[in-house]
């Protein structure tokens, strides 16, 4: 097993119990992943490491969560324009890098999402 050394930045979310549990997300440029790790107190219980790809997966399932959290879906216009955008979107990924398109998806799904939320509280 390869141990990379621990990036000097990363984001730590905490969880909603209280502030014994985080999850870190960081990542390792030069291997080309970022990593999640999960922390009790002052130690690392886990890690996962990802790919770009992996995490634009992630990222998409996290949007889906939050996004079954603001309610009913759009209507049916909405569906729609949405369809299509990612029909768009999947011809755009024929002419793309991998690493790309998995920046591309998870600025996507971002948008995406506070579309829906500013839609909800519009």
């Amino acid at each position: 097993m390869t141990v990379l050394p621990l990036p000097d930045r990363g984001r730590w979310v905490w969880d909603a119990r209280d502030r014994t549990r985080a999850v870190r997300v960081s990542t390792h440029g030069t291997a080309g992943l970022l990593n999640l790790s999960l922390w009790r107190d002052d130690v690392c219980v886990g890690t996962v490491k990802l790919r770009p790809d992996e995490a634009a997966e992630l990222v998409g399932a996290l949007t889906e969560g939050l996004a079954r959290l603001t309610g009913p879906p759009a209507p049916d216009a909405a569906r729609l324009a949405a369809v299509e955008d990612r029909l768009a979107g999947l011809e755009a990924r024929l002419h793309t890098p991998p690493a790309r398109r998995a920046v591309d998806d998870a600025r996507a799904a971002a948008a995406a999402l506070v579309g829906r939320l500013l839609r909800r509280l519009g």
